[in-house]
């Protein structure tokens, strides 16, 4: 596991709430607590979706980022801070089944849940962590040192500067 101590949280907080950084991102949840405490599944209902919407999804389980954060920053504008805000960020299956065969990656894709990329936000400090989730054990670790390896060469090119936190 990854972890980032992020040293410009208003800069980050543009990338993802107002730029294209996160967008191909798929939302796996979000907790964000104010006066209340709000939780976002970000797994779509598809019962809500009539048949041709249903394609339009084109096999999608999750909501992506760049549907909902427009949503989540109405929740988190105005004049007070949350007092802390998790979001959970998942690479698309076809993006983590590309990456595993360009890089020769002795793991079938069907043997993962997910590649995470954990945001948290709490006093002023954000952080953000990844994560790798395996259906099946194995003490192979190329995925996972992989998935920190490309998390930290997108911050690099985004240009998002962080420090390790041990």
């Amino acid at each position: 596991m990854l972890a980032l101590q992020i040293e410009d949280v208003k800069q980050f907080m543009l990338q993802l709430f107002s730029k294209d950084t996160f967008d191909a991102f798929w939302l796996y949840e979000a907790k964000i607590k104010m006066s209340v405490s709000y939780v976002v599944d970000g797994k779509l209902n598809l019962d809500f979706y009539d048949q041709s919407e249903k394609e339009l999804l084109s096999g999608r389980t999750y909501a992506l980022w760049k549907e909902q954060k427009n949503m989540l920053f109405s929740m988190i504008r105005g004049h007070k801070t949350p007092e802390n805000m998790q979001i959970i960020l998942m690479l698309s299956p076809t993006n983590t089944e590309k990456m595993i065969l360009q890089n020769h990656l002795p793991i079938h894709p069907s043997d993962i849940r997910g590649l995470f990329l954990n945001i948290y936000y709490k006093q002023g400090q954000l952080s953000c962590t990844t994560g790798v989730s395996l259906k099946t054990f194995t003490l192979e670790k190329g995925l996972e040192r992989l998935w920190e390896d490309m998390v930290e060469k997108y911050f690099g090119q985004k240009q998002i500067i962080s420090t390790h936190v041990e």
